[in-house]
């Protein structure tokens, strides 16, 4: 089996499990999440590693040489790794469990690696990881979950007013969780472990609260995720004849496709919600620039954040309470 099946097969065997009454609804969520970095860490190895076996590294469009994925990082890489690995050295079971591992969802051959691992760097880390993560928790219980109490009624029957009150409500505490959340993930938990792995390249998130439209945000705020789709999506495109604005198409489509697989498998629907809220942001984005040039870009932006989660919250909980739960008299969604 080629790992292009196995790619396949990671989201179909999944998607499967999760329809069996074994996994909650948070577990399920965690599940996808663990086995589509996984997946996608799978396919980045298996296309580098094709690429080095055919003699052409990474197709860049207008040229008719490839580039060498890793010969950047070879050049730069000044942090204690003096020997550097050629293919097909590096198709052994410790360098694959090893990019499993990464913070990273780019396979090279000769990642950026520092001398030493910092004790004290890990342990203010993990702290933070121990302490936010409880934080998270508190907020969601006593802030979240009582107001989505106060709304458990279909969305058809809720007035516009009232819809606008729950929004406006949820906003804020889902804004803090949400920052607290980012935080916690990309720069408490994966610099802990890069620390761990003392991996060198830290670049894991860029300045997105100055992103001047939605769609510079998608491209700063998650870089791992960014250059993965940058070089196993965007580029091949690139070099199969499509234009810049295609390429970009599609790679926001696909991210698309990702957040509402990652809702809908764990709980059981497609309501397409979470798609067209994304699909929306391009000539929503557009027009904005169009009617107001760049000056407002950031505050539709920081609108977007704020208003977008509570309202995509409130659509899904209602739909899955209302299919699942509108006949029992206790909501259990929150308990494991």
């Amino acid at each position: 089996m080629s790992l292009e099946n196995f790619f396949s097969l990671c989201f179909v065997c999944t998607s499967c499990s999760f329809y069996r009454k074994v996994f909650k609804k948070a577990g399920g969520l965690l599940t996808m999440f663990v086995y589509t970095i996984i997946a996608l860490k799978l396919f980045s190895y298996y296309q580098v590693n094709r690429w080095y076996r055919e003699g052409t590294p990474r197709p860049v469009r207008g040229t008719s040489r490839m580039q060498d994925p890793s010969a950047h990082q070879s050049r730069r890489n000044e942090r204690g790794q003096s020997k550097q690995i050629m293919y097909p050295m590096n198709l052994k079971v410790k360098d694959l469990y090893y990019f499993l591992l990464a913070p990273t969802l780019c396979y090279q051959l000769n990642f950026p690696r520092q001398k030493n691992c910092r004790q004290g760097y890990i342990i203010r880390r993990f702290i933070e990881m121990i302490f936010l993560f409880h934080l998270m928790l508190g907020l969601i219980q006593q802030w979240i979950v009582p107001n989505i109490h106060k709304s458990m009624k279909p969305i058809n029957e809720i007035e516009s007013t009232l819809l606008t009150e729950y929004i406006l409500k949820l906003a804020v505490p889902n804004h803090f969780i949400w920052m607290i959340f980012f935080y916690w993930y990309f720069h408490s938990c994966l610099n802990c472990l890069a620390e761990l792995l003392r991996f060198g390249d830290r670049q894991f998130y860029l300045d997105w609260w100055n992103a001047d439209s939605i769609l510079q945000f998608w491209s700063r705020w998650n870089i791992p995720a960014h250059k993965w789709l940058d070089r196993h999506v965007y580029r091949p495109l690139l070099h199969h004849g499509y234009d810049k604005w295609q390429a970009r198409m599609t790679v926001f489509l696909l991210s698309a496709c990702f957040c509402e697989y990652l809702i809908a498998i764990p709980l059981k629907m497609f309501r397409f919600w979470m798609f067209f809220a994304m699909a929306a942001q391009v000539p929503l984005a557009c027009l904005m620039k169009r009617l107001f040039g760049d000056n407002f870009g950031n505050i539709f932006m920081w609108t977007s954040l704020v208003l977008g989660p509570p309202l995509m919250m409130l659509l899904y909980f209602h739909d899955y309470y209302i299919q699942h739960h509108r006949k029992d008299s206790s909501w259990r969604l929150f308990f494991f």
